[in-house]
């Protein structure tokens, strides 16, 4: 929780799911970003991270019990997060319930664009790092038309679709199997795709990123960097300081 006193309004709220994996390194990138508010816009926030037991930061299992759209609990989870968690979090401190923001990675990328069809509503900002958009023959492209037939939400959601530029290389010859898995995924290619439809669609306001030169795991701390400022930031200075 913020040691500050909160807004009028009551601080905004990060959700991350895969929290083992993405807390730590988000809260030390809001902690950053909020120590220079003329800078970089962040404000106080709270962040709140969803793990699991044991030491291992994704839990395979559990991640595909949970965040799955399509043969998982993603709409079970989602009621978790809606009807026990954001209300928990209430109570602990002041939130603003108009500055609500989720984001996961992978699997969690995944779950946050299927949050986003399916609840439009309840984020105002998401961001999806490295969306597993291929699961079930990319089964999540039924929910997106599904909502883009829908009447554009009231509030206008903002979303964030990044990847890593290296997520669709890898040495054939070297590695042969993961070259065709990687190819056959199309991280790159589905997400420009996914980014481009919603950008054109009115419904939203989206935002797509490349992080160059990196891979699915080692994007994760650009992803969570760039979560930080498009989910906290309210009006950032132009122009940085050297100070």
């Amino acid at each position: 929780m913020p040691p500050e006193a909160p807004p009028a309004a009551g601080f905004p709220v990060l959700v991350l799911v895969d929290g083992d994996a993405l807390f730590a390194t988000a809260l030390t990138a809001a902690r950053l970003q909020g120590g220079r508010p003329e800078v970089s816009g962040v404000c106080p926030a709270v962040i709140v991270g969803i793990g699991y037991p044991g030491a291992a930061p994704f839990d395979a299992e559990r991640r595909r019990q949970d965040l799955l759209p399509d043969g998982g609990g993603a709409d079970r989870f989602l009621d978790l997060i809606e009807t026990q968690l954001l209300p928990m979090v209430a109570d602990l401190a002041p939130i603003d319930r108009a500055r609500l923001a989720l984001a996961g990675h992978s699997f969690g990328g995944l779950f946050t664009l299927h949050a986003l069809f399916d609840r439009p509503g309840l984020f105002r900002s998401l961001v999806a790092g490295s969306p597993s958009i291929w699961w079930n023959e990319r089964g999540i492209l039924a929910t997106r038309a599904q909502f883009l037939r829908s009447p554009a939400p009231i509030m206008r959601p903002r979303l964030l679709i990044t990847v890593g530029g290296e997520e669709q290389k890898t040495d054939p010859l070297r590695f042969p199997d993961r070259a065709t898995r990687l190819e056959k995924a199309r991280m790159v290619d589905n997400a420009a795709e996914m980014a481009s439809s919603l950008a054109a669609s009115g419904h939203l306001d989206c935002e797509h990123v490349v992080f160059a030169g990196e891979n699915h795991v080692s994007v994760i701390p650009a992803m969570l960097s760039r979560a930080v400022a498009f989910t906290l930031a309210e009006a950032p200075v132009q122009g940085d300081s050297a100070r």
